[in-house]
């Protein structure tokens, strides 16, 4: 940095002497090994070097600004106010946190990938159907999913400190959300599978189950009837299936507010902030 009351043009003759603007390309490969990211702001033919190197460079597009200078920069100051790139630092960061949103709503879909492998494996009788999957990952899953891109950022975003370039997305806080997410959908939907297992193994005990006796129930206008015990592991599957799928659902839809912030609560980021979230959740909910 040169700060004189001397003529322009005598400066910028001094500086070329001791090659200054050598010496700023120099200081933003320094700030890069120490794996920092570098936005560079300068207007002159002569800060090219530097402006390339850096992560961001940045030229003023009204004044100042040579050809040369706009053409090697990432972003151009149409209006050359120094405070857009303040606004532009936190519009960054909020399509960041939103893609990190997506991410941690739609990973459960891992956990309804291992629910259906272990019914497999353990050979014990399947928690969804296909068609109930496909439900669930088109209409359940995807409305949200598109809505989170619509959150607004936090209201602390400007006060966290930069991240280093070479941050993880996962963090352990994250990746303990992550596993939370996933046992839980593996409990919901493989749960009542296994209590049907043990049922059906156990079925020689049944006489002596306290007030059991096997009940037509409703599915829709259908209304299922048992002429045996052992049909209620065949017909009355059904019933298993849907509440299943019911409660996976609900799970799912309210686990969008989970991915709504990942440091808030929704205290600090109520829901309201994105009415098109609950939106989305009413229409996947709704049809289910």
């Amino acid at each position: 940095m040169v700060i004189t009351g001397d003529n322009k043009s005598t400066v910028e003759a001094v500086c070329r002497e001791f090659n200054c603007f050598l010496m700023k390309q120099e200081i933003v490969r320094i700030l890069k090994e120490m794996d920092e990211v570098v936005a560079m702001n300068r207007d002159g033919v002569n800060d090219t070097p530097a402006l390339k190197l850096a992560d961001i460079g940045i030229a003023m597009g009204i004044s100042f600004s040579g050809v040369v200078a706009k053409e090697v920069s990432d972003m151009v100051l149409a209006d050359d106010n120094f405070s857009t790139i303040v606004s532009t630092v936190a519009e960054g960061r909020g399509i960041y946190n939103n893609m990190k949103a997506f991410i941690r709503y739609m990973i459960h879909d891992i956990g309804e990938v291992i629910s259906i492998f272990l019914t497999a494996v353990l050979g014990i009788p399947e928690c969804l159907i296909p068609v109930q999957l496909l439900w669930v990952n088109l209409l359940t899953d995807g409305p949200p999913a598109t809505t989170l891109g619509f959150n607004p950022a936090d209201v602390d975003i400007m006060q966290k400190p930069p991240r280093k370039s070479n941050d993880a997305h996962i963090n352990s806080w994250v990746f303990f959300r992550y596993m939370a997410s996933f046992l839980g959908i593996n409990l919901v939907s493989d749960g009542h599978t296994l209590v049907e297992l043990s049922q059906l193994c156990n079925w020689g005990e049944g006489s002596a189950w306290p007030n059991f006796t096997v009940n037509p129930f409703k599915a829709g206008n259908r209304l299922i009837t048992f002429s045996g015990p052992y049909e209620y592991f065949t017909v009355g599957k059904v019933k298993a299936l849907t509440l299943s799928l019911s409660v996976l659902v609900a799970i799912e839809i309210f686990n969008s507010l989970n991915a709504l912030s990942e440091d808030n609560s929704l205290i600090k980021m109520p829901t309201w902030r994105n009415p098109w979230l609950l939106v989305s959740m009413s229409t996947s909910f709704g049809p289910t």
